[in-house]
C-alpha cells in the first residue's frame, strides 16, 4: 500500500499554520505569517488556500484524524468496557496536554481557536459519543454492565469530560502565565468513570 509523502508542500503548509495559529491564536496569524514561515511568496500560499478559515478547516480535520487514530489505538489494548473509557479518557487528556505543551498554546488563544471550530467540535464530539456508546453496547453483552440506555450514559461520561476540561481552560485563563494541567483533571475524570461502572454493575447475588 502506498501512502502520500508527509513532506509534500501542502504537509509542510498545514504544519506551519498549525504552529503558528496554535502560538499566536487566529485573529493575530496571517497567511503572510505562514507564507514567511515557509520562505515561499504569498502567491504561492494563495494557490492553496486563499483565506485563513479553509486553512483552518484542514488543520482541524487533519488533527480530529490524529486524535482519533490515537483513541481507537488505545482503546483496543484494553478488554473490558470500563477499561476501554478509562484508556479513552487518558488518551484523550493526555493528547490534548502534549498539543498545547508543544505549540507552547495558552487557555486564551485556545478558546477562541475553539469558538472558530464550532463545526469541527461537533463533529468530535458525535465521534467520540459513538465510540463509548459502542464500548458500553459490547459491555453489556458481555455481562460486564447492567442492560441500559447506553447513548445517554456514553453523553453523561463525555458531559462530566468536558466539564472538566473547560473548568481547567476557565481557571488557566485566569493565571498569570494562563498554563493549563491536565494531571488533576485526568484523575479526576478516571473517578468520575469508576462511579458510573459502581451504578452499572451487575449484582449477582439478585
Amino acid at each position: 500500500m502506498t501512502t502520500q509523502p508527509t513532506d509534500s508542500k501542502k504537509d509542510l503548509i498545514l504544519n506551519t499554520a498549525r504552529l503558528l495559529l496554535a502560538r499566536q491564536g487566529f485573529a493575530k496569524t496571517t497567511l503572510d505569517d505562514i507564507a514567511n514561515a515557509l520562505g515561499m511568496k504569498k502567491s504561492s500560499l494563495y494557490y492553496y488556500y486563499t483565506n485563513k478559515d479553509a486553512l483552518l478547516d484542514d488543520v482541524m480535520k487533519r488533527e480530529q484524524e490524529n486524535y482519533f487514530s490515537a483513541v481507537l489505538k488505545s482503546v483496543e489494548q484494553s478488554d473490558s468496557a470500563i477499561d476501554k473509557i478509562i484508556n479513552f479518557e487518558k488518551t484523550k487528556f493526555g493528547y490534548l496536554q502534549e498539543s498545547l505543551k508543544f505549540h507552547d498554546m495558552n487557555a486564551g488563544i485556545m478558546l477562541e481557536l475553539k469558538g472558530k471550530m464550532f463545526r469541527h467540535i461537533q463533529s468530535i464530539h458525535q465521534a467520540e459519543s459513538d465510540i463509548i456508546d459502542k464500548i458500553l453496547q459490547e459491555g453489556a453483552r458481555r455481562n460486564e454492565i447492567k442492560k441500559c440506555n447506553t447513548k445517554k450514559v456514553a453523553k453523561l461520561i463525555l458531559t462530566f469530560s468536558e466539564a472538566l476540561r473547560h473548568r481547567e481552560f476557565y481557571f488557566a485563563s485566569f493565571s498569570v502565565d494562563k498554563t493549563i494541567d491536565f494531571n488533576k483533571v485526568t484523575d479526576e475524570m478516571i473517578f468520575a468513570v469508576k462511579l458510573i461502572f459502581d451504578g452499572l454493575k451487575i449484582n449477582n447475588e439478585e
